[in-house]
Formats: C-alpha cells, structure tokens, sequence
C-alpha cells in the first residue's frame, strides 16, 4: 500500500525541465530569460570592444588580436555558438514578453504616459530589429566578406583585418550605417541595463534614479567608443 502511495507522488511530480520551460514561458520568465540572454549579448559587446579599440595601436596589434582569435578555434566557435543561441533566444522572450503584457492588459491606459523612459521602452522592439538588422549586415561585411569587398591586403600582400576595416570605413556610408547602428544600439542598451535589474527586482526608491543615469552613461558611453573608430578613419587618425 505504502508503495503504490509513493508511486503516486511521484507520478505527480513535473520534470524539472517541465517546469523550467514552464517557467520561462510565464510572464515574469520570460522577462528573466530576456535579461539573462541581454547580459550574455552585453558581455560579448564589451569584449568586442576592447578588440576594436586595438586599431588605435595600429596594423600589426589589430591583425595579433585578429590572428590570435582565429587561431583559437574553441573560443572563436564558442563564441560563435553562444550568439547564435543567445540573439534568437532575446527575441523570441522580447516578443513573448510583450505579447504577454499585451493579453494581460487588453484596454490602454486612459492617460498615456510620455516620459523618455516610457518611450524608449515603447521603442525597444523597433530598436531590437534594427540592431539585429545592423548586425547581419555586420557579419556579412566584416566576418563573412561578402559585401562591399573592398582592398583587403596589407603591405605583405596577404589578408589584413586592419586595412579590410580602415577601407570599409572611409567609405562615408558605410561610416555612417555604423554609427546609426550604434546609436540605436546605446538607445536599446541603456534601457535593456535598467530593465534588467528591475525584471531580476533588484531595485530600489534610493538608488534607482542613480541606476537610470548609469544605464544612460554605458549605453552611449560605449556608442561613442565605438563610433571613435569609424571617425577616427574618416578624419585620417586611423590609417
């Protein structure tokens, strides 16, 4: 009897995968699977920073950095691997999220609140679309080399990263899609950083006006270092 007792719990007991993906699909899962994958990409924005920023040592350290993470084959498709998994995974809960917040509130608010942070908030799907838009081309013009294939070889003849990026940019537009993509992407990023910590609900009346500024400041803070990189070839600084 006691056995049949047993058997019976555990028959009612949800695998935890189950619960998990139940979890995630909820209304507040979905907004932590979202802030979860937005710190991922957010990462990966700081470490390819810190690569770009090499060019301003000039040819033979960008093409080292280059070079180094070719040659690192693990890292390089881990990478590789974790964006690919973790870009469609932000969308799929971004639009999940809103489509939830949707259902759960079928009739609009009588007075429409207009404040930046509840634009930009409005704007983050659009944004989101761009940005990824923005990235695609990115990949095709940088890493797969299949757009706008411009003179790509340094003094030795052979491939070099750094004269394929310092030719791409001195074209004006295509200079000036990378700094459109950028601030759009500071726009989405400094408000996806405050959303995240309220999704998480790690927030606060003391401290959250302080978040929304620090938000604003690495958003745009690392808008303008990337968009350094472009003007600074424009301008013959880097060349």
């Amino acid at each position: 009897m006691s056995e049949a007792a047993e058997l019976k719990r555990d028959d009612t007991v949800e695998p935890l995968f189950g619960s998990l993906a139940k979890f995630a699909m909820s209304s507040v899962g979905s907004k932590v699977m979202m802030a979860l994958t937005g710190v991922v990409l957010w990462g990966f924005i700081m470490g390819h920073l810190a690569g770009n920023l090499l060019a301003f040592l000039g040819r033979d350290a960008f093409n080292a950095y280059a070079a180094a993470l070719k040659g690192n084959p693990p890292l390089l498709w881990g990478t590789r691997l974790v964006l690919m998994a973790c870009v469609p995974l932000h969308f799929f809960f971004a639009i999940r999220s809103t489509r939830v917040n949707a259902e759960a509130r079928p009739v609009a608010y009588a007075y429409e609140n207009k404040t930046p942070a509840r634009l930009a908030s409005k704007t983050m799907m659009i944004s989101g679309l761009v940005v990824g838009s923005f990235l695609l081309y990115h990949l095709a013009h940088f890493t797969l080399r299949v757009v706008n294939v411009t003179a790509a070889n340094g003094p030795t003849g052979a491939f070099s990263p750094f004269d394929m990026l310092v030719e791409g940019f001195k074209n004006p537009l295509i200079a000036g899609l990378y700094i459109v993509g950028q601030v759009l992407l500071a726009q989405h990023l400094s408000h996806g950083i405050y959303s995240l910590f309220q999704h998480l609900g790690l927030w606060g009346r003391r401290w959250t006006p302080w978040l929304k500024n620090a938000s604003l400041a690495v958003g745009y803070g690392l808008c303008a270092a990337f968009i350094t990189i472009p003007v600074s070839v424009l301008l013959g600084v880097i060349k």
